[in-house]
């Protein structure tokens, strides 16, 4: 059984509240101004962003990382569930997000750099491994080798037993580099779970969760 979120109305306020600062339509630009390093066309819904929490079961977790965190929906949630001594940063290779994401989370470490590079960070943060990581990254935009050079490096961050989250929009399947990482994750991961559509997410998304 997933844990309960707890504090719900806490999260759906903070997300409303940033939504002023960083309305749709800067993120919109972004999407279009820069489509390698976005892959969304909007900010991740709360009800995504509860379903992620839930899954990833974040109040358990020692060493997090976010990959892709955007705006930083899910990185105020994830600093919000966080254990006390729990360690956690995260990396956003479109500056603009990054920046947008340091604001909304200024205890949290938000480095502006590519996911491949996480072994860098996790070693700048003295931590030799993590137990969960929690990714929007755009995989339909990546080449089959980038993806495979990702999930390699996914999955060798982490503890034996350690768990990766990830955001997959509806549709993936639909297109060549979404069935390819799809049907990618059981050659890096024991375990495979997928949850049901958030609807209410634009577009609407799936959350997969793995486990090695």
């Amino acid at each position: 059984m997933l844990p309960p979120l707890i504090n719900q109305p806490h999260s759906v306020q903070t997300s409303a509240t940033y939504g002023k600062k960083f309305k749709f339509l800067s993120f919109a630009r972004q999407s279009i101004s820069e489509p390698a390093s976005t892959g969304a066309v909007a900010p991740s819904s709360r009800y995504l962003v509860e379903r992620v929490i839930r899954m990833a079961d974040v109040t358990s977790a020692q060493a997090v990382v976010e990959l892709g965190p955007g705006t930083g929906a899910f990185t105020e949630q994830i600093q919000h569930h966080l254990a006390d001594n729990a360690s956690f940063f995260a990396l956003e290779v479109n500056k603009t997000f990054a920046d947008a994401t340091q604001q909304r989370c200024p205890d949290v470490r938000v480095y502006h750099d590519a996911a491949d590079q996480l072994p860098k960070y996790l070693k700048k943060n003295n931590l030799p491994s993590c137990d969960l990581i929690i990714s929007s990254l755009p995989w339909t935009i990546f080449e089959s080798a980038e993806q495979d050079r990702l999930l390699d490096t996914i999955a060798m961050s982490l503890k034996p037993g350690g768990i990766f989250i990830s955001i997959v929009y509806l549709g993936a399947t639909a297109r060549v580099r979404g069935r390819y990482f799809i049907n990618s994750l059981p050659l890096h991961f024991k375990s495979i779970q997928k949850s049901k559509t958030v609807w209410q997410n634009l577009p609407p998304t799936q959350v997969y969760r793995c486990s090695n």
